[in-house]
């Protein structure tokens, strides 16, 4: 169980720091264009931080949801192991 516990608590201190990263990187670069705009382009749709930020709201669960699973059938295969009679 604390094993789920301290997976669920890092998976979301992933998502946070990516999110937090991804905001801070596109709104310097929204201020960079605002300021700079001839000379500075504005971020689109193929910023790496909109890609980063996407990862973090949908890719960081999925692999949180991909190792709960994996921990379950884990620990359901080593109890079936573990009561089969010998």
């Amino acid at each position: 169980m604390r094993g789920l516990v301290l997976w669920t608590l890092l998976m979301l201190v992933v998502a946070v720091l990516m999110s937090v990263q991804a905001v801070v990187s596109l709104y310097g670069a929204q201020q960079a264009c605002w300021f700079n705009y001839p000379s500075v382009p504005c971020p689109s749709g193929d910023d790496p931080a909109l890609a980063r930020l996407t990862f973090a709201f949908f890719g960081v669960p999925l692999v949180w949801l991909v190792g709960i699973g994996l921990a379950v059938l884990g620990r359901a295969l080593s109890r079936r192991r573990s009561a089969r009679p010998r």
